[in-house]
């Protein structure tokens, strides 16, 4: 193997190790959103403003209990079937509302700029009967500076998704995570169209990043580390051979 094949295969060993330390500090492979199921805390009637722990938010955003009762979404009502007690809501008086987080990806830079991780989005967004009240995901990609890479978003679910039912549906999303990104900011926008509350819903948000080699990155890793035992081997036999290393006797 030519030295710079080696350096390519050293280069992805790095890259595979990072990826193992990123996934045992939990960058990876696990949701980075925090209550993203609105279970931190009791739910609401959906009158009274309820903190969300975990998120900075605006208007009049708040977590209501399936059991609220009074036209908001049930535990019979289409949903995660793993929902919990509780959901998002843009709450009373808001022509809109938001929630957001802020997650720091740096420790995995080396992955980033090298291509190899992929992010997933998703989330259960609705709304009230038929009105047209919805609720939107996104996920945005910032440099070092702040500075916007990209941008992945899901939502919003139409009354006319839910068929003028009452309801949340699965909304996801996958792609690359753009080259340079040192942060990604997550927002969830509730927009009120009709009536007096802001009847956007949500649940189960949900960000995942993943390291995605492909299997000839794979295979370059497994050539490069056999590559690095002959040298190794041979360096020794040389060593032997030109009396720098002499067998004992």
């Amino acid at each position: 193997m030519k030295a710079g094949t080696l350096t390519k295969a050293l280069s992805v060993s790095v890259l595979v190790l990072a990826a193992v330390a990123a996934q045992a500090s939990g960058v990876l492979g696990s949701n980075l959103v925090v209550n993203g199921d609105a279970e931190s805390g009791a739910g609401g009637n959906g009158n009274a403003i309820v903190a969300a722990p975990g998120f900075l938010s605006s208007g009049s955003f708040t977590v209501v209990s399936y059991a609220a009762g009074g036209g908001f979404p049930a535990a019979r009502d289409p949903g995660p079937s793993s929902r919990g007690s509780n959901f998002f809501a843009g709450g009373p008086n808001a022509p809109q509302s938001s929630a957001t987080q802020s997650f720091d990806v740096s420790s995995i830079l080396g992955l980033i700029d090298g291509g190899a991780v992929s992010f997933e989005l998703a989330a259960y967004l609705g709304g009230f009967s038929s009105q047209q009240d919805n609720a939107m995901l996104t996920a945005t990609f910032l440099g070092a500076s702040g500075d916007v890479l990209g941008a992945g978003s899901v939502g919003p679910v139409t009354h006319t998704d839910r068929g003028n039912a009452t309801g949340l549906l699965l909304r996801q999303t996958s792609g690359a995570v753009p080259v340079g990104t040192r942060f990604i900011d997550l927002q969830l926008t509730l927009t009120r169209q009709a009536g007096s509350y802001n009847d956007g819903y949500a649940d189960n948000l949900s960000l995942v990043l993943s390291a995605v080699p492909e299997s000839s990155t794979i295979a370059m890793l497994g050539s490069g580390l056999a590559v690095l035992g002959l040298c190794r081997r041979r360096r020794h036999a040389g060593l032997a051979v030109d009396g720098r290393h002499e067998p004992k006797v």
